[in-house]
């Protein structure tokens, strides 16, 4: 049984406990949270779990044997580390942290204490992602092209905490939302990225963050994949992924209105998929590593260098030159002796 404490019980929080109730191996034994409100309103859904008016306290329970960091992007670093210190395995939800040296201190704090750190990019559990996946890695399209994924919706601004707002706190869409893009696309390109093209701004809000991000990103593989993210104020939802191979294509969406189809003689076919809930398969994948002793999916490595590949799209919109990744046309090798995880398509 892997214990689980959730550090922050706003809606995330709350829904990464409702997936953890509907695993049979995975529980959650404790939550904390500064604000006494979210306290009382865990407690009422979930009366047999331990409360801690901070993390320090929550991170002393000996009961707990992983912790869910589910506050603002700005704490996820700091929060981590101690968690991981104290010897506790740890979720932390995307984006992971704010610089890349945050990144490597959460990895090596991770490696230091001999636990298993993840991101909580999701993206791979969700059913239509799952089933484009399986497609793609059976081989029948032929090698991948080209893929472009998009993420159009409304940024909800009324809605948002100032953090958010914020790109000094790691707010703003690009951040937020497109995080996920890049992690669905360069998991369906399979390979690591070498460069970086990117517009970054704020066009339909007022804020101190951006609202839309549009980048082309070149894998070591010589796939290139475009990444479109729009928060709008007024529009309508869109959040498909477009896959060109060279003998048919694949269009999907896991949001909305979701659907897989296959593109090959001159038409378009739908394709049944499993439903899944992306936070309890997510949950199910991490127990597992803990327990058998894999790298998990979305590991700190990876998430890193997704955090990586966002830096460099905002430093290109801002020198209006192609990045290249510091990697640059060297592949880098796994760090460790762990074996990876014994499912197919979650790599």
């Amino acid at each position: 049984m892997l214990r689980v404490g959730i550090v922050g019980l706003g809606g995330i929080g709350f829904g990464h406990a409702r997936a953890i109730a509907g695993l049979a191996d995975v529980q959650v034994v404790a939550a904390a949270d500064l604000l006494d409100a979210p306290r009382q309103k865990f407690r009422a859904a979930y009366p047999a779990t331990a409360l801690y008016p901070n993390h320090r306290e929550l991170l002393r329970d000996a009961q707990v044997d992983a912790v869910a960091i589910t506050l603002g992007h700005q704490l996820h670093h700091r929060l981590s580390v101690d968690a991981l210190n104290a010897g506790k395995h740890v979720l932390v939800e995307k984006p992971m942290a704010l610089s890349l040296a945050q990144c490597d201190a959460m990895v090596e704090a991770a490696r230091r204490n001999g636990v298993q750190l993840v991101v909580g990019l999701n993206q791979r559990y969700l059913g239509p992602n799952r089933k484009a996946k399986e497609i793609l890695d059976g081989g029948d399209l032929g090698p991948l092209i080209t893929a472009v994924t998009y993420s159009q919706k409304n940024w909800s601004i009324a809605n948002r905490r100032p953090q958010y707002r914020s790109r000094m706190h790691g707010g703003g869409y690009w951040l937020n939302s497109g995080v996920h893009m890049v992690d669905r696309l360069s998991w369906f390109v399979g390979s690591q990225a070498i460069k970086v093209k990117a517009r970054i701004g704020t066009k339909s809000h007022y804020q101190a963050a951006d609202d839309y991000g549009v980048a082309f990103i070149d894998y070591k593989s010589g796939v290139p994949g475009i990444v479109v993210c729009v928060g709008y104020r007024d529009g309508a939802p869109y959040f498909a992924t477009e896959l060109v191979c060279a003998q048919g294509a694949i269009r999907l969406s896991g949001s909305g209105d979701e659907f897989v189809e296959v593109g090959r003689g001159e038409r378009w076919e739908r394709v049944p998929f499993e439903q899944t809930d992306g936070f309890r398969e997510e949950w199910r994948m991490f127990a597992r590593a803990i327990q058998e002793g894999f790298e998990p999916p979305a590991s700190g490595v990876w998430g890193r260098h997704m955090m990586e590949i966002l830096f460099a799209a905002e430093q290109s919109s801002l020198s209006g030159r192609e990045v290249e990744l510091r990697g640059g046309a060297h592949w880098f090798a796994q760090e460790t002796d762990e074996v990876v995880a014994p499912e197919h398509g979650v790599y």
